[in-house]
């Protein structure tokens, strides 16, 4: 059995994993403005209470796997950078952490990276080598799977960067510096930003809500709103591209979609593949297109995969 921990931007997932099959999850608030150390106490809280749930001993476990956002050098087990919340865990010794707190050996890594790790091990993708994961969530996150190898690169920050490639030159302003980049332009913190700068928006109901993002827009084109379902098309053609340029970048044999967007996936998933399909140079065939059953879980069984591997390479080491 391992430990595993997910710090999401909104919510901290804390989860016991056993091969493969998730035993028990709790979530608690991340509060990520304020930082992600002073949430680390609650996160060992969090996990003594679940084990305590299923009737189990720390003793029991084998490792502990810690899910991030932004930059994460898997090799020392850090976080090097990180645009806005949890800075103060840049340079943290989690390994340290791991041993003084619970006594075990640990995994760190990108979350998008852990989520395509835990769906080529036991989910949507499995079994697959070549492989390219899209997680449409607050923004818009991505990993690469080449030759059975998670993608790292010498800098960490190969393949998890896929929503900061531009597609519109022209396009909005991103938080990563870049401009149009697919996130800037199609995320759903994004769409309400660029929404109401477009002709129309007075008159759509959308200019009612307050917060509003992915569901909002499908809902209101659904319901026959003219500037919704222009905007839903403008959408569904920078997601593609998005989605191209992976193609194009990494050579996948599957696209795994995950994310809040795609509790639409009936909808939207035959026109992505099909504008996929008619875009991309793929001489060989086409990629196949996958749903993650449950993304919420995603990075948890990641972390568990990558948590037995660290605890084996422990035990070789002592």
């Amino acid at each position: 059995m391992n430990v595993t921990i997910d710090f999401g931007g909104t919510n901290i997932k804390v989860g016991l994993v056993q091969d493969g099959k998730l035993l028990a999850k709790s979530s608690i608030p991340a509060w990520s403005d304020s930082g992600l150390l002073a949430r680390l106490s609650d996160s060992a809280r969090s996990v003594r209470e679940l084990l305590a749930e299923v009737g189990a001993e720390l003793s029991q476990c084998v490792g502990i796997g810690i899910a991030l956002p932004g930059i994460v050098d898997s090799r020392r087990k850090t976080l090097t950078s990180i645009n806005e919340k949890y800075t103060d865990a840049i340079g943290f010794d989690f390994s340290r952490w791991a041993k003084e707190e619970f006594g075990l050996p640990i995994a760190v890594e990108n979350d998008a990276r852990a989520a395509l790790i835990g769906e080529a091990a036991y989910g949507a993708a499995q079994g697959e080598k070549d492989a390219v994961l899209i997680i449409f969530g607050t923004g818009i996150g991505t990993a690469a799977l080449m030759d059975g190898q998670v993608l790292r690169g010498r800098h960490h920050q190969a393949g998890i960067l896929g929503g900061h490639l531009s597609t519109d030159l022209e396009g909005e302003p991103c938080a990563c510096g870049n401009v149009g980049c697919v996130e800037a332009q199609a995320s759903h913190w994004a769409i309400p930003i660029r929404a109401s700068k477009l002709p129309g928006f007075a008159n759509s109901s959308l200019a009612n809500d307050r917060e509003w993002g992915y569901e909002a827009v499908i809902k209101a084109s659904a319901d026959g709103d003219v500037f919704a379902s222009e905007l839903l098309e403008d959408l569904i053609r920078h997601w593609s591209a998005g989605i191209v340029n992976l193609v194009h970048a990494y050579d996948p044999e599957v696209v795994l979609l995950s994310g809040g967007l795609m509790k639409s996936s009936e909808l939207l998933l035959p026109r992505l593949q099909e504008r996929v399909g008619a875009l991309a140079w793929t001489p060989w065939g086409k990629p196949r297109f996958a749903v993650a059953e449950d993304p919420e879980i995603s990075a948890l069984l990641g972390m568990s995969f990558m948590a037995e591997q660290a605890a084996a390479v422990s035990g070789a080491e002592g």
